[in-house]
């Protein structure tokens, strides 16, 4: 608890006139104490008030040279010690510091010119390391004039010649630019005394002493982060330990270890970062926390809200945090920051609907009035008005604003008494305390920052031709404790009936978050003349914000963040961002050089822990995962070159980033619940825990529909069983997404590390690819509830159909820097090895080989960026494009690798030479994701039957008519040519053929460079043609009969062959083993129907399902021919299921097995009776054998069965 009877210190320099005699002061008295400590990448840099002076002399010296005193510089630096040795080198130069954001490539700058022009800045002051960067944002602009000053590059020996300015209390220190307009900023003037009195009160109040240690993350710039932060340790002579804000967005527990690590007494934020903690910090990471030393948490800036404070001080007491170390205040930046502050240990809340939290009393040398603001009369105790004070801490004004100085610094009562501050906020006094209510002004306030509703609506109705350019409001609203922005916005009358929704909502919010870094909440398109307006034709924003909450504006079409979340991120790709993955790029390439070793981690069948943790930390294992969550935030683009490039270092380590980011996150992040995402996207995105993807099952492979494990309903929710293989990185995951059906239809499921009959079984020996664990997964009734569900139950299917559409993509990403690199290696070789005839690479076989691995990687690399740019474009790519991509890809892919090793000869079959590993990596990416001939026939099948889908997009969106209109004309010859009469073999052969005559056209139809193009139309001209000149007698179709002849022939001639001689011994010793073993679930089969009653069954759902005339149903023709596809014949099983009533599923490709009404109905009718348990009724005419092996059975399938509650 605070002591507030402590005396200051007589170190304190309570009597100085200017910040430069403080810092003089200490340094003389304590020069080599610790002042500034700057946390960054969990290291510390520290600043001692010797090196501090030091450093701030020698910047004088040289701002002295340039002869600015007086003048105003533009202080650009990120948050950090150069910042404040800038800031106190203005000050001992006798210049006005303007401290304020650096620029971002890509980013807006105009708020940063307005307030360059408004300032009439001299110069800027920066580091080395933004110079490049803060001269190409400012190219053709105000500030490309302005001399550039690199402090950090500044000789400290040269501040020996330092002078003294002579400044006064009345001096001008600085200009405190907060958020707010950006059209006419306000600089407000801070004098040195005003600084000086703001901070003896802060002092004082917050009972500050020696002893006292600050923790701060605000940004550096303005208010509690500059005034608070930075100068309020340096007035008191105490240390500071200072982060980036990013630091603490990113991870807010760094907050709290940087307390509990430094045992600071005072930090504090607005109330946004409190909710943060509650919200993001999980329990199990604060084991280590110690907030005992924590003596005052302030908090302000924004409605302070007891809920919150609650929250905070009942998560975190168990860690030593006290509630009463609490500290609401108030200020803001024209009464230089503090106002009002408790003086009491105990919080005093205002019990109304909406609880409100005292901000405690000013100072005695400050006073406070509430005014009625139309009145200009006081306001009795308890009544609610405008808040006014006066006194020293009070700025000087607005720079070069007289207008807006005298409208807000002078504020006069009726009375005629005057010289008060306006501040614009609504409140009421209580007993001598301070209850803040809100704005008199249109102001928002969101995170603490201020934000003018007409800076937004000009920016967004100037972000898209469709938008009226006048008839628009912004306003914020609260969502869970928290103001949010909301815009609504009319739409032009031209415009409405054929609106682009995607294309404006995506304009607005990035036309905002450009402008204001703000997230928008919530967006509503308006008819055309239906915004409230008052009578003079005003848009009346507290209507606009009243209708959006009750449902009362005419809206064309609303989007609201909270219904976004789930679809599919949309991010452009600027130059800030391309620069990150340049960056991400190059660093992989010497990474690569020096820390991979691919034939060491194929050899002993792991990747190497330390790649596994590099990458984690740089953020490749959550490359789309918004930067809120700890991810990168990168677009499809982005990704697609990042992954290209570990497809050229090593395959499997492609795979493996590949896998985790699309089949591991993505479902998490596309369709898991908030709490989900925000549990599990900050463990995934830095590699803290790995995420899989649980779908292959014996029976299920290429058609993922047959899978068979369940999901049994168990109370509230669900008992997953089941076995599941092949799944990447599930040994090593944290999380794996689990797919099984059950009633209602197939559900993916979050199962996390550690449940309950979640059990990991054996790694399977593959060829390639080994470096990176595939292995069996067992589901022994995982309790699972709705919490973890991945989008909605019964649609599973719809989150990995999605999973695996962009997992094609990432395979195809991957096969393009695999082909280059498989080049790379060809031509390196062939110029290099000589042969009898001259150079290898002169031979005309070896030249021809390149030219077409070189064609092909044009094509596949145009089409993967050509889809990566278009979802980064919020369009919508078909399925059929994502086929073709892996179709394509992978096959190509294969080709180079081969040829790698062909071209090497004999070096191309040793292990040393890569090639090898090459050969047997590339080989899988064919099976992966869709083997190339199931695909195939899907894309030829969704040509034939559902070409439209194709058409558009090749004609429309790609804008490719002509090779729409030719992959058209081949579809009608092909449909006339080969389908008439035809049998399912022929069709599916056809299929086939279709599906690589339009992966060549997809191909063909996003080229643009010529030659490419060229070899691709002469690739779809022959397939064309292989197709029309087909003929069933240029295939062999073995029959069934003629198979078996022919296998037994082979039987005769070669033997019928299985090692058996031991090997390893692999099991631990019977003495050693536990006992007892998992059994397996053994259903029950009742008797079936006879065959004959079978047939007719599945003639009437044939008939009423594929609307087929019974008559015309033949038992011998094949479920295709009646138009059955993989959703109907899932649909099949499951009502065949049911009218048989038995209990264990049918395979769900069944109808694809047993192709005909006759084959299926004989194939049911057969099934033995033998492997049915027998019913109660014919017990007695079983042996004692067979009764104990039913006994056994049952007895196993108890010990693991759960109790159920009653």
């Amino acid at each position: 608890m605070i002591n507030r009877q402590r005396q200051i210190l007589s170190l304190t320099p309570h009597h100085a006139a200017t910040l430069v005699d403080v810092l003089r002061a200490w340094t003389q008295q304590k020069g080599d104490a610790v002042g500034f400590a700057f946390w960054q990448d969990d290291k510390q840099v520290h600043l001692t008030y010797t090196e501090l002076d030091h450093k701030a002399r020698a910047i004088a010296v040289h701002l002295q040279a340039m002869r600015w005193q007086g003048e105003r510089v533009l202080l650009m630096y990120p948050p950090g010690l150069e910042l404040i040795a800038a800031l106190m080198g203005c000050f001992y130069a006798g210049l006005v510091a303007v401290p304020v954001y650096p620029p971002r490539p890509n980013n807006n700058i105009t708020r940063l010119l307005s307030i360059g022009e408004d300032a009439q800045a001299k110069g800027i002051l920066t580091k080395v390391s933004l110079e490049n960067s803060l001269k190409q944002v400012s190219k053709n602009t105000a500030f490309e004039a302005l001399p550039k000053v690199a402090t950090d590059s500044i000789i400290l020996s040269v501040g020996e010649a330092w002078q003294n300015p002579q400044l006064t209390a009345d001096s001008l220190a600085l200009l405190q630019y907060t958020s707010g307009s950006t059209g006419t900023p306000k600089g407000v003037m801070l004098s040195h005394g005003n600084l000086l009195h703001n901070l003896g009160q802060i002092y004082q109040r917050f009972g500050h002493s020696a002893n006292t240690h600050v923790v701060s993350w605000l940004p550096p710039y303005h208010d509690m982060g500059l005034i608070g932060g930075i100068l309020q340790p340096l007035y008191g002579g105490f240390p500071v330990t200072l982060m980036s804000p990013v630091a603490f967005l990113q991870k807010p527990l760094r907050w709290l270890q940087a307390i509990s690590q430094t045992q600071a007494t005072t930090s504090g934020a607005p109330n946004f970062a409190y909710e943060m903690c509650v919200r993001n910090i999980r329990l199990d990471e604060c084991l280590d926390l110690d907030l005992s030393s924590w003596e005052l948490a302030f908090t302000g800036a924004e409605p302070i809200r007891q809920e919150t404070l609650e929250r905070f001080a009942t998560t975190f007491k168990t860690y030593g945090f006290r509630r009463e170390a609490f500290y609401p205040c108030y200020g803001l930046a024209e009464a230089t920051l503090f106002v009002t502050g408790k003086n009491k240990d105990e919080i005093v809340f205002n019990h109304t609907s909406q609880s409100l939290v005292s901000c405690g009393s000013p100072s005695d040398d400050q006073t406070i009035i509430i005014v009625n603001p139309e009145s200009r009369e006081p306001c009795a105790a308890g009544e609610e008005g405008e808040i006014w004070l006066k006194g020293a801490s009070v700025a000087q004004g607005y720079w070069q604003n007289p207008q807006e100085t005298k409208a807000t610094f002078q504020g006069a009562l009726a009375s005629g008494t005057g010289g008060f501050l306006r501040t614009g906020d609504l409140g009421y006094l209580n007993s001598g305390e301070l209850f803040v209510t809100g704005r008199i002004k249109d102001v928002m306030i969101i995170r603490g920052q201020n934000y003018y509703p007409h800076d937004i609506e000009a920016a967004v109705s100037q972000c898209h031709p469709a938008l009226s350019a006048y008839w628009g409001a912004a306003f914020s609203v609260e969502v869970d404790g928290e103001e949010r922005l909301v815009v609504v916005q009319e739409v032009e009358r031209s415009s409405w009936r054929r609106l682009d929704e995607d294309g404006i909502i995506a304009a607005i919010r990035g036309a905002v978050s450009c402008e204001f870094g703000l997230q928008v909440y919530g967006i509503c398109l308006l008819k055309p003349g239906s915004i409230p307006k008052t009578s003079s034709g005003k848009v009346q924003r507290f209507a606009c914000r009243e209708g959006f909450v009750c449902g009362g504006l005419d809206v064309v079409f609303g989007w609201e963040l909270a219904h976004a979340e789930a679809q599919r991120r949309r991010e452009e790709r600027g130059e800030e961002k391309e620069k990150i993955v340049d960056g991400l790029i190059g660093w992989l390439r010497d990474y690569a050089n020096h820390h991979i070793n691919s034939r060491l981690m194929d050899e002993r069948r792991c990747i190497s822990p330390h790649v596994v943790l590099d990458f984690g930390n740089k953020g490749l294992l959550g490359m789309q995962v918004p930067s809120c969550y700890g991810g990168l935030g990168l677009g499809y683009t982005d990704t697609i070159r990042i992954i290209q490039q570990l497809g050229a270092i090593d395959p499997t380590l492609a795979l493996f980033v590949g896998l985790n980011n699309v089949l591991g996150v993505r479902p998490i992040l596309m369709y898991g619940t908030d709490a989900l995402k925000a549990e599990l996207l900050p463990i995934l995105a830095t590699g803290r825990e790995l995420a899989a993807f649980a779908l292959t099952e014996t029976g299920a492979g290429a058609n993922p529909q047959a899978i068979q494990s369940q999901a049994i309903s168990d109370g509230d929710g669900w008992l997953l069983r089941g076995e599941k293989i092949w799944s990447g990185s599930a040994a090593w995951a944290g999380v794996i997404n689990v797919f099984v059906k059950h009633q209602q239809g197939i559900s993916g499921f979050v199962v996390r590390r550690g449940s309950p009959g979640l059990r990991q079984g054996a790694e399977a020996l593959t060829m390639g690819m080994r470096g990176m664990v595939q292995n069996t997964v067992y589901l022994e009734d995982i309790p699972v509830t709705s919490a973890q569900v991945l989008g909605e139950v019964g649609k599973g299917m719809n989150v990995a159909q999605d999973a695996m559409m962009y997992g094609r993509l990432a395979i195809a990403s991957a096969c393009v820097g695999g082909m280059q690199r498989c080049v790379q290696l060809m031509w390196r070789y062939s110029q290099r090895r000589q042969i009898a005839t001259g150079k290898l690479l002169d031979h005309p076989i070896v030249l021809h080989r390149l030219q077409e691995l070189t064609c092909a990687i044009t094509v596949v690399q145009s089409l993967v960026m050509r889809v990566g740019k278009l979802l980064d474009a919020g369009e919508t790519v078909p399925a059929e494009v994502y086929a073709a991509c892996k179709i394509s890809a992978p096959e190509f892919y294969w080709q180079a690798a081969d040829l790698l090793v062909q071209t090497l000869g004999g070096r191309g079959y040793i292990e040393s030479n890569i090639a090898p590993q090459i050969l047997r990596d590339a080989r899988v990416l064919r099976i992966f994701e869709g083997p190339t001939e199931t695909l195939c026939g899907f894309l030829g099948a969704r040509v034939l039957k559902q070409g439209e889908t194709l058409q558009n997009f090749l004609c429309q969106t790609l804008g490719a008519v002509e090779v729409g209109t030719r992959l058209r004309d081949a579809v009608d010859k092909i449909r006339g040519r080969c389908f008439d009469g035809a049998n399912i073999t022929v069709q599916r052969w056809v299929y086939h053929q279709v599906g690589k005559l339009a992966t060549e056209a997809i191909l063909w139809a996003v080229l643009d460079d010529k030659s490419a193009i060229n070899w691709v139309k002469h690739r779809f001209d022959e397939q064309l043609q292989e197709i029309l000149s087909f003929n069933t007698d240029n295939l062999l179709f073995l029959n069934g009969q003629s198979l078996v002849h022919h296998l037994n022939e082979y039987t005769k001639t070669i033997g019928d062959i299985e090692q058996n001689l031991a090997g390893e011994a692999q099991e631990l010793d019977e003495l050693l083993r536990q006992s007892g073993e998992n059994p397996q679930f053994i259903p029950t089969t009742a008797d079936l129907p006879a065959s004959s009653e079978i047939q007719t069954w599945l003639k009437t759902w044939i008939s009423q399902k594929l609307r087929q005339p019974i008559s015309t149903i033949d038992v011998n023709r094949a479920f295709a021919e009646y138009g059955m596809d993989s959703v109907t014949a899932i649909e099949l099983t499951q009502d065949l299921q049911e009218w048989l009533k038995i209990s264990q599923p049918l395979d769900a490709t069944i109808a694809w097995n047993f192709p005909t009404i006759n084959a299926l109905a004989n194939y049911l009718g057969e099934v033995t009776k033998e492997n049915a348990v027998p019913s109660d009724n014919n017990l007695d005419d079983l042996s004692t054998t067979d009764i104990a092996q039913l006994l056994s059975q049952e007895i196993a399938i108890a010990r693991h069965r759960k109790p159920q509650m009653k």
